[in-house]
């Protein structure tokens, strides 16, 4: 991950004549996520005020689907997700979020995506949520596009723009909204689910310490499996797993992983035959030696594999049958 630090915040700005502009935006630039930052970006300088104005348009102008309000978060790739919110204009709180995502990003800037719950009048709400959080300078704020759009009330979704939830102090927003991975509440003394549940600060936790911004580093160089492994270390190590939230979000990445894996188990299997298919080659043209090489390089690649399902297993079996047959046929030519 790689973050644009955003300099010029001010906790008191008045963000009043970004809120008109973006009000107004003309609908026919609106179609796609590149022209609603090519309309910011002629409006607006400043990397500050260009995010105001792509949470401005995305609170704005997005509603709350109360029918997708029970459908959890969801995992499909954001491009179709934000495709879909520009098409309907509603959308749940994902959709929000990787809109604002998509239309910052287009203009240079980094948003992260966070995924967890929330609580409200002290009551844990039975549905998970997502929210942004974006570094500038030496600080991360926390942005709730969707919270910011309006709010629900007797099953009714009421669209009144609120900027409360821009740019939140991580110690703020713990009260409300805890991510499943500690990692991004940002602090030294991060809460678990109990305490969040109770309304406990962080300052008040002295006997655990977390070094968030080297994790944060951390993450950065790992892989997008060797992510998911970590994370679920962590969430697991935070939260309790009788919450069915968390539960459902470690199987998530479960799952992720597994599919990960299923890739590149391909992968390497595809490596294996086309070596396989190198060494019948060779061995036509009577390279026996050369033809051999390979094929005791595709016996060693098959070995990468990892735990593989029972039709990679059938493959890898016929493949391994297919090698020592011709191995065996080189031996005797040699």
């Amino acid at each position: 991950m790689i973050f644009v630090s955003l300099s010029g915040y001010a906790d008191a700005k008045d963000y009043r004549y970004i809120d008109s502009i973006m009000r107004v935006c003309p609908v026919q630039q609106t179609r796609n996520v590149e022209n609603i930052a090519k309309y910011i970006a002629k409006q607006f300088v400043s990397d500050s005020d260009k995010l105001r104005a792509a949470y401005s348009w995305v609170a704005q102008h997005l509603s709350y689907d109360i029918s997708k309000m029970y459908a959890g978060l969801t995992y499909k790739f954001e491009s179709e997700v934000v495709k879909q919110v520009l098409q309907t204009r509603k959308t749940v709180c994902f959709g929000y979020v990787v809109t604002f995502k998509a239309i910052a990003e287009s203009l240079g800037l980094k948003i992260i995506v966070v995924k967890g719950y929330t609580k409200q009048n002290g009551r844990i709400d039975a549905i998970p949520h997502a929210w942004c959080a974006v570094k500038y300078g030496n600080e991360w704020r926390v942005i709730d596009p969707t919270w910011s759009a309006g709010y629900l009330s007797s099953g009714v979704f009421h669209k009144r723009f609120n900027d409360k939830w821009f740019l939140v102090r991580p110690a703020d927003i713990i009260e409300s909204h805890i991510p499943f991975d500690p990692v991004w509440q940002f602090s030294y003394f991060p809460v678990n689910t109990n305490e969040f549940a109770a309304g406990r600060k962080a300052d008040s936790i002295t006997s655990r310490f977390f070094s968030y911004p080297d994790t944060i580093k951390a993450i950065e160089k790992l892989s997008e499996k060797e992510r998911l492994i970590s994370e679920n270390r962590r969430v697991l190590s935070m939260n309790d797993i009788s919450n069915n939230m968390v539960v459902k979000y470690i199987d998530n990445n479960k799952m992720l992983v597994e599919h990960i894996v299923s890739n590149e188990n391909v992968d390497v299997y595809n490596k294996a035959v086309s070596l396989y298919n190198a060494a019948s080659s060779l061995y036509n043209k009577q390279k026996l030696q050369t033809a051999r090489l390979k094929l005791n390089e595709a016996s060693n690649i098959i070995n990468d594999i990892q735990n593989p399902d029972s039709d990679m297993s059938v493959s890898i079996r016929n493949l391994r049958k297919m090698i020592n047959k011709l191995e065996s046929q080189i031996e005797k030519m040699l």
